[in-house]
C-alpha cells in the first residue's frame, strides 16, 4: 500500500516541531512573566519538546533503516555528513527538554524559561542544516533514485533523460486539449 520509505514522511515532524518550539516558548514565558497564565502552563513546553525529541529519534532509525539502499546510489562519504549532524538532533532536543523542566519546576524562574527559549532558538542552526544535507542527498545526489526499482539500477545519465522524457509525454498529454478548439 505505501511503498515509499518512511524517513522522508517522518523526518518533518521534528523539523516543524523544532522550529515552532521557540516561539511556542516565547509565547509561554511572556504569558507567565504578565501573570496572565499560570506556571503550570510550561507543561505545553515541556510536551513539545519531548515529542520533538521522540520524532526526532523515529527519524534517525528511519533513516538507518534506509542509508543500505540510499548506499547503492550516492557516495558513502555525502551520506556520513547528514548522518552525523542529524545525530545529533535527538541530543539537542534532550538537551533542550532538561533545560525545559527547569522552568516549570524552578519557582518564578524567568530567567531559566527565558534561557530556554535562546537556546532552543540556536537549536534551529543544526536542524536546518540537517534538514540542508537531506536534501542534498535527494535533489543534488539523487538518493531519491534508490527508492525506484527502475531507476536505482542505472546510470545517472540514464535516469534523468527517463525521468526529463516522463515529464515531457506528461506535458503533451496536458497540453493536446488545450489547442484544439470546440467544434460544438
Amino acid at each position: 500500500m505505501f511503498d515509499l520509505p518512511l524517513h522522508p514522511v517522518i523526518v518533518h515532524f521534528p523539523i516543524v516541531l523544532g522550529v515552532i518550539l521557540p516561539f511556542a516558548a516565547i509565547l509561554v514565558w511572556w504569558g507567565i512573566k504578565k501573570n496572565i497564565v499560570p506556571q503550570k502552563v510550561w507543561a505545553v513546553v515541556i510536551a513539545l519538546v519531548l515529542v520533538y525529541g521522540a520524532t526526532a529519534l523515529l527519524a534517525v532509525e528511519m533513516g538507518e533503516k534506509d542509508e543500505d539502499k540510499v548506499k547503492k546510489v550516492v557516495a558513502e562519504k555525502i551520506i556520513e555528513e547528514h548522518e552525523e549532524v542529524a545525530e545529533m538532533i535527538p541530543w539537542v532536543a534532550g538537551g533542550l527538554a532538561l533545560i525545559s523542566f527547569s522552568g516549570y519546576f524552578l519557582k518564578n524562574s524567568h530567567t531559566a524559561r527565558l534561557s530556554f527559549v535562546i537556546v532552543s532558538l540556536a537549536a534551529i542552526i543544526p536542524l536546518a542544516y540537517a534538514g540542508h544535507t537531506g536534501g542534498k542527498l535527494v535533489y543534488q545526489y539523487g538518493a531519491a533514485k534508490a527508492h525506484i526499482p527502475v531507476l536505482s539500477q542505472v546510470s545517472d545519465q540514464t535516469a534523468n533523460y527517463i525521468l526529463m522524457n516522463d515529464d515531457i509525454e506528461e506535458g503533451k498529454d496536458d497540453d493536446i486539449g488545450d489547442d484544439e478548439e470546440d467544434d460544438d
